[in-house]
């Protein structure tokens, strides 16, 4: 996977302002005012970021580390498992129910709602909105059919 840790600028460009306006400057304290401090510090230690003065930077390292921080390679290795999830994907393919009452497209009166669908929303309520949404729809649809 490769991530661009700066995506809405140009290192280029920042390192070469940043140069002429402050030669003996450090590196690391450029990069720290557009990256977190304490990344700035790990990638260093890891190799990935010369402890030199701005005026010292040359083309070949430079280019290197913007080559390094606009693609970032991260191999992920695992998950922590169910157990602390937030989501698990998977469920009822939404393509088979009415999105209006959520009830099965096949077999009428068979609904489905929440999490048991195969919908997966972002981190900070989503899910749960999901869930009272589509549970409020399900029981529109039954409470006019009564």
């Amino acid at each position: 996977m490769s991530i661009n840790l700066l995506p809405d600028l140009s290192l280029e460009d920042v390192l070469n302002e940043q140069r002429n306006a402050h030669p003996n400057q450090s590196l690391k304290n450029t990069l720290a005012m557009h990256l977190p401090k304490r990344l700035v510090e790990c990638l260093q230690q890891l190799g990935q970021i010369p402890d030199v003065s701005l005026r010292q930077l040359n083309v070949r390292d430079q280019q290197a580390l913007v080559d390094t921080l606009t693609a970032w390679q991260v191999q992920p290795n695992g998950t922590e498992g169910y157990r602390t999830a937030e989501v698990t994907l998977g469920g009822v393919d939404t393509n088979e129910l009415s999105s209006r009452t959520m009830e099965a497209r096949r077999v009428p009166g068979l609904y489905f709602i929440g999490e048991v669908m195969d919908v997966t929303g972002w981190l900070g309520g989503y899910n749960f909105q999901w869930a009272w949404s589509s549970a409020w729809a399900c029981a529109q649809d039954l409470a006019a059919k009564r």
